[in-house]
């Protein structure tokens, strides 16, 4: 007897060769309904149309008349069982024997039918689910393909390829159903599930240390980028780059670098060329800077990629790289370079959501990005900053955004020279970025992204000749802090944003 199987497809590419190829080397009869029998018999495909043999219900739309019990009872067939196979051949019902059905992503039909409730109901595919679980349930007697990848995989799988299979589509209709879950309980103003459809892409070789288990998943704020030489991105290669990239992204329009170690920054400069802006970054701290990743908002020329290739850089990322560079790096196997396709200033205006899991249950939150706000900026103080110091001043404060708090980033004339981070105390935080500056502390900026609440804050920025402050402010001793700036010329800003990293 014949092997059959059912296909309904929204996704047809490649579908004309895998049928005719059933057909002709595995003795398939093929079943279709609706756009995809017309496709497969267009396509000259021995095809039958599902409404030929199976009756009708009448209460049901045309379009699904043909989804009815004869196809789901060939689908849940068990071909082992005698009985049932007696049965079903007395009822002219044939057992399938392959279930290939793909469904219209439901983004697609949410976008199409923005604030239509009716139009994106209807456009529900409620039959290709229910084939998909009765095929999937079914595992052990049918082979269930939900993605054209799977085409020649699942025509020699056993048993254990037929259960992924069948995982992989439910995995399928489950992420449907939540993200239908998702877009309605938009449109009635509630949200009590938070939904995410995460499709994976690999996995990882490992996580942030070698025992932990790692993978990559797409979401739908995935860049689209590629790596032009060396070997894969690892874990923390990739929780490093993304660091570079906020910063950057920030700077899309001119010259910006940023070196970033262990996720967090450790030089940050702007400059006339982009050699400059990357010397200047890396002179910051170039301790660091050996073993991080580098991230560049212009393309990286010859020039740069020779002081790149003569130290130990781990990942290079950049929008694009001249020819000249990356042929300069082929040589050098412990650099990735990855280049960016999604344009800086779309990456910066992206929004998207952090997830940490605790045992307290998922926390989520919207990405940072805040915006200076002329509203709440304020100098707050008797000695008014020129022009220059606040083009600093608002730089500082664009790194400091990007540090581990308690953050304070020392700068002037757009380049740190120092960035301390993950201090328990904002006070820790200035004195240890001042002795780290030194002598560059003279006339420079002071970033905190976080609200100074001690005069000690000012007495070491005082010690360190610094002439301008910029942070949040919103303490009870704010006026303190000013009266101790105004007593010394310094002059400082608030800004009314607070910049909490963890």
């Amino acid at each position: 007897m014949k092997r059959r199987a059912f296909i309904s497809v929204y996704d047809k590419v490649g579908l004309v060769e895998f049928a005719q190829n059933l057909v002709d080397k595995f003795d398939y009869e093929i079943v279709a309904s609706g756009d995809t029998y017309d496709y497969l018999n267009k396509s000259g495909i021995a095809v039958t149309d599902c409404n030929e043999f199976s009756s009708n219900i009448g209460i049901l739309p045309s379009d699904y008349s043909a989804m009815n019990e004869t196809v789901f009872a060939g689908i849940l067939a068990n071909s082992s069982d005698v009985n049932e196979m007696n049965a079903l051949e007395k009822a002219a019902i044939k057992p399938y024997d392959m279930v290939v059905v793909n469904l219209c992503p439901f983004e697609k039909i949410a976008i199409e039918n923005t604030g239509d409730i009716d139009s994106m109901v209807n456009n529900i595919d409620i039959v290709g689910c229910a084939l998909l679980r009765a095929a999937a349930k079914n595992y052990k007697n049918v082979t269930v393909i939900t993605d054209k990848i799977d085409y020649y995989v699942a025509l020699n799988a056993n048993d254990f390829g037929r259960l992924k299979l069948a995982v992989k589509a439910f995995n399928l209709t489950s992420n449907y159903d939540k993200l239908i879950c998702g877009n309605l309980s938009e449109h009635v103003g509630e949200q009590p599930f938070k939904t995410f459809n995460f499709e994976k892409i690999k996995d990882l070789p490992y996580g942030e240390n070698l025992h932990q288990k790692a993978s990559l998943f797409k979401t739908e704020n995935t860049i689209d980028y590629e790596v032009l030489e060396g070997k894969e991105l690892t874990f923390n290669n990739m929780l490093n780059a993304s660091v570079a990239l906020n910063i950057i992204s920030e700077f899309f329009d001119v010259n910006c670098v940023a070196i970033i170690r262990h996720a967090k920054p450790c030089g940050v400069s702007l400059g006339r060329s982009l050699y400059e802006a990357y010397r200047n970054a890396f002179d910051c701290d170039p301790v660091s800077s050996f073993y991080g990743v580098v991230g560049f908002s212009k393309e990286v020329d010859l020039e740069v990629a020779k002081h790149l290739n003569s130290m130990s850089v781990e990942v290079v990322v950049a929008p694009s790289f001249a020819p000249e560079a990356v042929e300069l790096f082929k040589d050098n196997t412990e650099i990735k370079l990855v280049k960016i396709n999604t344009p800086l200033k779309q990456y910066h205006r992206q929004i998207g959501e952090e997830i940490f899991l605790t045992p307290f249950g998922a926390l989520i939150q919207e990405q940072n990005s805040s915006e200076l706000n002329k509203e709440t900026f304020k100098v707050v103080t008797n000695e008014k900053p020129t022009a220059e110091q606040i083009e600093d001043a608002v730089f500082a404060w664009k790194i400091a955004k990007y540090g581990r708090t308690n953050c304070a980033v020392i700068a002037r004339d757009f380049k740190t020279f120092a960035i301390s981070q993950g201090q328990t105390n904002a006070v820790s935080a200035v004195e240890h970025a001042l002795d780290y500056s030194c002598d560059n502390s003279k006339d420079a900026v002071l970033a905190s992204d976080t609200v100074l609440t001690s005069e000690d804050t000012i007495y070491s920025a005082i010690q360190g000749r610094i002439n301008l402050i910029i942070q949040p402010g919103g303490s009870i001793k704010d006026q303190k802090l000013i009266d101790v700036c105004n007593k010394y010329g310094i002059s400082m800003i608030t800004t009314g944003i607070r910049n909490y990293k963890q």
